[in-house]
């Protein structure tokens, strides 16, 4: 009798502690759907008004959804610092986030171009090809971080330093030379 009553205060036990981890799930179930109707609010609603109602311990996902309406709203400053919070939250989404991140400095760089004001696109544009490259550091087989730092190259060329022209150097330097003691130009 006793063998039996162990069995079934094993069973009930069991039972105890399957409903409270199948509670636990409702939960979970229940805060992940809030989180989706915060996220489906956030692409129906204005960026301002979607970053106002965006919680402090809100998920990367919702966060991510936000830096989207942020970005389309045309605020590409907030909309990039949240990409960058969800990059350095989730190592997974990180991709993603620094490849939204620099398409949403490449179209402002290239809105700004399309103005005329080159110099007020290149920091966006230097920006832009900075975060591809840390997109294609952290996944390389990203072909279209690739493909939109190809482009972000194409319009803002890198600036290497070129070595200074012997031929275009002004005329002190090239007395400077021919002055100095124990020199010899190698003539016979």
């Amino acid at each position: 009798m006793t063998a039996r009553r162990q069995w079934r205060r094993g069973v009930v036990a069991a039972a105890l502690v399957l409903a409270g981890l199948g509670a636990l799930d409702l939960l979970r179930l229940h805060e992940i759907a809030r989180w989706n109707e915060q996220i489906a609010s956030i692409e129906t609603a204005t960026a301002a008004q979607s970053i106002a109602a965006l919680g402090a311990g809100a998920p990367a996902e919702v966060r991510f959804a936000s830096a989207w309406a942020a970005a389309q709203g045309g605020e590409v400053t907030r909309a990039v610092a949240l990409y960058r919070d969800v990059a350095h939250a989730r190592p997974d989404l990180a991709g993603a986030a620094l490849y939204d991140a620099g398409n949403a400095l490449m179209r402002e760089g290239e809105r700004i171009v399309a103005r005329g004001d080159w110099v007020g696109a290149r920091p966006l544009l230097e920006l832009a090809k900075e975060t591809y490259r840390e997109a294609l550091r952290l996944d390389p087989g990203q072909w279209d971080a690739r493909y939109n730092l190809e482009r972000a190259l194409r319009l803002a060329p890198e600036q290497e330093e070129a070595p200074p022209d012997p031929q275009r150097m002004g005329g002190e330097s090239e007395r400077s030379v021919t002055t100095m003691r124990a020199f010899t130009l190698g003539l016979p």
